[in-house]
């Protein structure tokens, strides 16, 4: 049920209310009233309501308001004191009206006014926008685009504007003459060139001396007739030769200009360009000596064309990367050559291109590009790489070659050791293995929608220290135990985000096609499962050689095997130093006895509990030298409950201990701490306990008292 539509502004608004959107409701008439005691709003949106109507004033209370947006409504006309009051406005966006009159003192209190988009109205007259516009000193961004201007001319400036960015996109216009001082300040212009037969009178380019951005692009078919009447538009080779004629000009979008033909003289006055945007052109031919001349081009866009790299490239090629953009273009950061028919990507194509930062090679659906493990050589700075559809060809052996599904290799990606982004989307990739050996331990986001993924490894994002986004969409995943391991790490890590996650769905049986990955019942089982590994994995551990050692014990018991020890001696780590400088002089030194200590005679690489239990069943007499710490360690508690239950044992207590821990109770013992100046009877009570079934005397030793 959907919400309740607004028909007015409601009265309960808190006066203290800084942001108000109200926008996608039915309000069709603001009236005074509305916004009475708001004097701290500032972002009001009433976009996409009816709106046809604004009474006089109605603003007037909202002198705090800097944002005023009232996209996709009615209004016909904007009168002279509709907007009364913004002394502070610097944002209003009037797009998507109906506009056709805009009175002349209509923006009079907008004297802070920053940007104005009247985009998407009717008007028809740029006089009357002039004329308002005056009224504003410090405007710099003007939206004129889709709106039916017939022409611009210098007549229609009877005194220069201030704008420094102006948008006069699908404005229809005929005519195009301008002067020195209609623009002094302009920096970025979007003017694309839709008419053949539109009257361009720019001989005097002074009005554009300043002229940073340059966009002809037809990318914006907001109207459908317009994009099945004009977008194979042609781009008039003087028009461009003026464009690239402007010194200053540093970014120039010539996008989906139709069938344009980049010759090897069009770009030559274009010295100072950072930025070239040629996407969406059909084009097929592009010689190194058409960029010859752009020397500081940073980003280059060639999507969306039909330009190829031929499978066994010769050397009369029209497009070779690596000379093309290697060694033409040395400060290149940025080429975007997807969707072309590039179908092969030979060896080392890229070793000239060392400040390469980004690249986007995604190929035509009808297109398979072929990789080799040494194509990335070279691009030691790449931080964004995406790429698809990849397969692999197998050189012809007796005069036929083969193609395979793409089944990447580590070294391929090792020399991309900055690597942030990757996108292997859509390359029939069935693991993700590789990427443990990439080394692309500075990878933050990894891409790979829409691939043949049943079971995800989730050992392989070790390898990747810096992860924090992952977006496995679009993959068969199977919903079993294969995957538990997995979907244990997506429900516990901190660190990655894995977009799209809960929505993941099952593909490999039909009782389980459409049922979601995390579903209830396999993440409790996955729970379950992760709980007894992190938590029980050691008491379980401990459970099964206690088991182990029990029916050992059993089956050694009437055979009489060989004891290699005297005692085992079961210790804390903490408590070394007094084994080795107390027990061990005395009872291997003096008294001969052959003691087994784990840390000289455990097995190396062997299980540690493994290595109790056949220390217990070499030696005749286990000898524990408990104490604070050993009481707290959990290995220790084991090692004498075990010794309990496979052979006997010998207490000796070392400091203060309570002997009725939770873990272990001990009636029997020895005390260092209460022998005090009695030590010789200790060790000989201690020889006597370790003699061939002798057991410790019940009589306490004597004290110091």
């Amino acid at each position: 049920m959907g919400r309740e539509l607004l028909s007015r502004i409601p009265s309960d608004i808190p006066k203290t209310a800084v942001i108000l959107n109200v926008s996608h409701n039915n309000i069709n008439f603001i009236q005074q009233s509305y916004f009475s005691g708001l004097t701290e709003l500032q972002i009001l949106d009433l976009s996409n309501n009816q709106i046809s109507h604004i009474e006089d004033a109605s603003f007037s209370h909202l002198s705090s308001l800097t944002v005023l947006s009232l996209i996709g409504n009615k209004l016909m006309e904007l009168t002279d004191h509709m907007f009364t009051g913004l002394s502070n406005l610097t944002v209003l966006n009037l797009t998507e009206n109906q506009i056709t009159f805009v009175s002349e003192f209509v923006f009079v209190p907008l004297t802070k006014l920053l940007q104005l988009r009247l985009r998407d109205n009717r008007l028809s007259s740029i006089s009357d926008i002039v004329k308002v516009v005056s009224f504003c000193p410090l405007l710099k961004f003007l939206d004129l685009s889709n709106n039916p201007l017939s022409s611009i001319e210098s007549e229609q400036f009877p005194f220069p504007l201030n704008i420094t960015e102006l948008d006069l996109s699908w404005t229809l216009l005929s005519r195009f003459s301008l002067h020195s001082d209609v623009f002094p300040h302009l920096q970025t212009l979007y003017f694309p060139f839709i008419f053949n037969d539109l009257q361009w009178d720019v001989s005097d380019q002074a009005f554009l001396r300043n002229l940073r951005t340059l966009d002809m692009s037809l990318t914006d078919f907001t109207n459908e007739t317009y994009q099945l009447i004009f977008n194979v538009g042609r781009l008039d080779g003087a028009l461009f030769n003026w464009a690239c004629g402007i010194q200053t000009l540093q970014t120039l979008d010539l996008s989906f200009n139709g069938y344009l033909i980049v010759s090897d003289s069009l770009l030559l006055p274009c010295s100072n360009l950072t930025e070239l945007h040629l996407l969406g052109n059909d084009l097929k031919d592009l010689a190194p000596s058409s960029l010859q001349m752009l020397t500081r081009l940073s980003m280059l866009n060639l999507g969306a064309n039909s330009l190829t790299e031929k499978l066994f490239v010769q050397k009369t090629s029209i497009l070779n990367l690596d000379d093309c953009f290697g060694k033409t273009l040395p400060n290149l950061l940025v080429l975007d050559a997807a969707d072309n028919n590039i179908e092969e990507l030979q060896r080392g194509v890229f070793s000239n291109m060392t400040c390469l930062k980004d690249l986007e090679l995604q190929t035509k659906s009808v297109t398979e590009m072929l990789v080799y493990q040494e194509t990335f050589v070279g691009l030691t700075d790449l931080r964004t790489l995406s790429m698809s559809p990849i397969f692999i060809f197998d050189p012809p052996s007796a005069g036929v070659g083969r193609y395979y599904v793409w089944i990447p290799v580590p070294e391929l990606f090792q020399p991309l050791t900055v690597l942030q982004t990757l996108d292997l989307s859509e390359n029939h990739l069935k693991s993700m293995d590789f990427l443990s050996e990439a080394n692309l331990t500075q990878l933050q986001t990894l891409i790979i929608k829409t691939n043949d993924m049943s079971v995800i490894n989730e050992r392989v994002f070790e390898a990747l220290p810096s992860l924090r986004y992952l977006d496995l969409s679009d993959n068969p995943f199977v919903c079993n135990c294969s995957n538990a391991d997995f979907i244990d790490w997506v429900i516990r890590n901190r660190q990655v985000y894995v977009n799209g996650a809960y929505q993941y769905r099952c593909a490999s049986l039909p009782s389980e096609q459409g049922a979601l990955l995390l579903d209830s019942a396999l993440v409790l089982l996955t729970l379950l499962l992760s709980f007894l590994h992190h938590f029980l994995r050691l008491h379980l551990l401990y459970g099964f050689y206690l088991l182990r050692a029990f029916l050992y014990h059993r089956q050694q018991r009437g055979r009489g095997c060989a004891e290699i020890y005297d005692a085992f001696v079961s210790y804390n780590v903490h408590d070394e130093e007094w084994v080795y400088r107390e027990l061990l002089p005395e009872l291997e030194g003096r008294q001969g006895w052959k003691l087994c200590l784990h840390h000289r005679d455990f097995e190396p690489g062997k299980a540690i509990m493994e290595n109790i239990v056949d220390a217990i069943y070499s030696s005749r007499k286990t000898l524990c030298v408990i104490s604070h710490q050993y009481l707290l360690s959990e290995w220790c508690s084991r090692e004498i409950q075990m010794a309990r239950c496979c052979s006997h044992t010998v207490s000796l207590v070392i400091g203060e201990v309570h002997l009725t821990h939770k873990r272990i109770k001990i009636r029997t013992y020895l005390s260092w701490s209460g022998a005090r100046g009695h030590r010789g009877l200790f060790w000989e009570r201690v020889r006597h306990a370790l003699q061939s079934g002798a057991q410790l005397p019940d009589d306490p030793l004597p004290t110091d008292d």
